[in-house]
């Protein structure tokens, strides 16, 4: 695609397609990217992609560039400052033109980094006001990453009942509607949320999610969420005691990374794998 457009005339392609492509193309290679595991890369198009995003001056397609790209991906990669900086800058965008879904979708945006910073009961409650007064748009595509994340914080909140009901909902509608990237994630999440739960046989559960996430991330070449899952299911193993399976599954998986080594997912993995690393590990 990339090919096609350098090919194409300088002129934006805005009166027959509603954004410009150059523009919308960018802001999905840098999900790729990431998705792939190549955050550093991805890190690199998101800034130029908000560059050429300013310099078109189209209201709808700098919104795009915000709320498809640039938000994402600094949540993805745990930089939560930068997460709420772009936030922000959506926010002001929506603000200065009337754009009333990505206006709903960048409040939502910013208490999901504002639960996701400790404020867990305020950003909470403004994700959920964000998603109720969207209505039947909360299930366009764009709203799937909210969702999970809803999902994640209502079992940080302790509402697993809730948590549960939630992420059943998106993962339904990702059957449904064919909508695959983020199934993965999706499966870890609810994995996570039996791991609270003091029913018997949770973490049995949990982990035939982990390992259907991990299938499903495998299949689509999604590094990025198989060493997300990886990280989760090996640190559920290492509290079975089931350290070599722990170490076995995870090393690999990190060893495939070559860039984005300052990101939460790599730190936290890397902090994993040195604690099964550990002489004496486990304690008598």
């Amino acid at each position: 695609m990339l090919t096609r457009l350098a090919a194409l005339a300088q002129q934006p392609q805005i009166i027959r397609l509603r954004f410009d492509m150059r523009v919308s193309t960018h802001y999905f290679q840098a999900r790729l990217f990431w998705l792939q595991g190549f955050a550093d890369q991805a890190l690199q198009v998101v800034e130029r992609n908000i560059e050429e995003g300013r310099a078109i001056d189209h209201a709808l397609s700098f919104c795009s560039v915000l709320g498809q790209g640039a938000c994402p991906i600094a949540l993805f990669t745990g930089d939560l400052d930068t997460a709420e900086r772009y936030g922000e800058m959506l926010l002001e965008h929506t603000e200065r033109h009337p754009v009333r879904l990505w206006n709903v979708w960048a409040r939502c945006f910013n208490g999901l980094v504002s639960a996701k910073r400790g404020s867990i009961d305020a950003g909470l409650q403004t994700l959920r006001d964000g998603l109720e007064e969207a209505g039947e748009a909360k299930f366009l595509p764009r709203f799937l990453l909210l969702l999970g994340e809803l999902a994640s914080c209502l079992g940080d909140a302790g509402e697993t009942t809730l948590a549960l009901e939630t992420v059943d909902q998106a993962l339904s509608r990702c059957e449904r509607r064919d909508e695959g990237w983020y199934i993965a994630e999706l499966l870890r999440i609810k994995g996570q949320l039996f791991l609270v739960r003091p029913n018997r046989g949770a973490a049995a559960q949990a982990e035939k999610l982990f390992l259907s996430s991990l299938d499903r991330a495998g299949q689509q070449g999604a590094l990025s969420w198989e060493l997300r899952t990886a990280t989760s299911l090996a640190r559920l193993w290492k509290e079975r005691r089931r350290l070599t399976e722990a170490r076995s599954l995870l090393m690999p998986i990190y060893a495939r990374f070559t860039e984005g080594f300052a990101t939460a997912d790599l730190r936290s993995a890397k902090t994993l794998l040195e604690e099964l690393d550990e002489p004496g590990y486990p304690p008598p």
